[in-house]
């Protein structure tokens, strides 16, 4: 990383003596400037929430401590409490991952080709009485953004009393008690603060479980009221960054305070030994999968299993880049039962201008969006036109 120029210290220090410290992780004028600000109305708030309770214990948080902390790398979204995730606002602590533009992003396109008027065929109207509650199960679900966000875009909390409510059916995964704790606490915390419909508390919840674990239990993730049900749409944004990738070209902030259990997924062999659907035989896993399956790409064997299981029409993993996700395709189409898929990149918005396409195991596969890839999405059937598709 190269040197801040002396000049530019000063003249940061001219303007405030904080800017330097945050000059050193913002490592420009404008965002140092922004953020700052942000921790001063931060500190203030914290000020006349402890003035305003007599009784509280905790000193007021002090802005040249928070700027240190800043300064260390910290990242800001533990120092002042929150992200806002497009219509939510997503509490962050340390042990849980922090919500990243691009997961809002999808997540915010899924929910736009899901909504009725911006699709014929979108699956969630005409709601009856009698309507099956539309389900969607989201793993490695860290601090609940995806399906807190989903809900809030497909059952707004300012719909009209008498619009019709949409049955929605939402879970979220995690293997970490601190996470699904975290998840719930957001949950309740937009409810509260009018992000999200009242009705969230019903359809929203929130369970721990290890879909990487070597006994069959992905339809236990579907299992809700002792009764046995199917899932419309599996998504996740599992841990896929290599060992070798996480030490090498991962920010250190990132590396030093954020969860490793969030980022990189553990060896290959430990965790693919049940079942394969990438076609690698399960037989000679301890061999083959360590050679064929890259250390970044453990989950997605497990995932598409999952979404077998549970009898997913649609299937959205978040990869981290274009080669991830042209080897996740791969396994899609390997692993059978899927009519078709595309790969979703950063940014994402109408489909103007010529499409993008890459042949992928034979199969064209379309390429939608704008920066590096970042999702996977396949379907089955008539599901793809849920999404525009098919």
């Amino acid at each position: 990383m190269p040197r801040l120029p002396a000049s530019l210290l000063r003249h940061a220090h001219a303007i405030d003596p904080l800017l330097p410290l945050l000059l050193r992780v913002c490592r420009d004028l404008p965002s140092a400037r922004n953020e700052l600000r942000w921790l001063r109305e931060h500190a203030a708030a914290n000020a006349n929430t402890t003035s305003a309770n007599t009784s509280a214990r905790t000193k007021p948080i002090n802005l040249d401590h928070l700027c240190l902390e800043r300064s260390r790398g910290k990242p800001l979204q533990y120092i002042l409490g929150n992200q806002p995730f497009g219509e939510v606002d997503i509490l962050c602590k340390p042990g849980v991952l922090i919500p990243r533009p691009e997961t809002e992003s999808y997540t915010s396109h899924l929910a736009h080709l899901l909504l009725p008027n911006n699709n014929k065929y979108a699956p969630l109207f005409p709601p009856t009485p009698r309507s099956p509650p539309f389900r969607i199960l989201d793993l490695c679900t860290g601090t609940g953004c995806i399906p807190l966000l989903l809900h809030a875009l497909l059952s707004p909390p300012n719909q009209h009393p008498a619009s019709p409510q949409l049955p929605l059916s939402l879970t979220g995964v995690d293997i970490s008690p601190k996470a699904i704790s975290l998840a719930t606490k957001n949950l309740h915390w937009n409810i509260k603060h009018g992000h999200l419909a009242h009705s969230a508390a019903e359809q929203v919840r929130f369970v721990t479980g290890d879909i990487l674990c070597d006994d069959d239990t992905a339809r236990d993730f579907a299992n809700h009221d002792g009764q046995q049900r199917n899932f419309d749409i599996l998504i996740s944004n599992p841990p896929y960054i290599s060992p070798g990738a996480f030490a090498t070209t991962t920010a250190r902030s990132v590396r030093n305070y954020e969860p490793r259990l969030a980022l990189v997924p553990p060896p290959p062999p430990k965790y693919t030994r049940a079942r394969d659907p990438s076609g690698i035989n399960a037989e000679s896993i301890e061999g083959a999968t360590a050679r064929a399956i890259d250390a970044g790409d453990v989950f997605y064997p497990q995932l598409l299993a999952t979404a077998k299981a549970v009898n997913a029409k649609i299937a959205l993993f978040e990869v981290a880049d274009l080669a991830q996700a042209e080897r996740v395709m791969s396994m899609v189409w390997r692993s059978g039962g899927w009519d078709g898929g595309d790969i979703w990149r950063d940014w994402l918005g109408g489909r103007s201008g010529e499409e993008e396409f890459v042949l992928i195991e034979g199969k064209r596969v379309g390429v939608v969006g704008e920066g590096n890839g970042r999702a996977v999405v396949c379907w089955r059937g008539g599901a793809g036109r849920w999404i525009g598709r098919g």
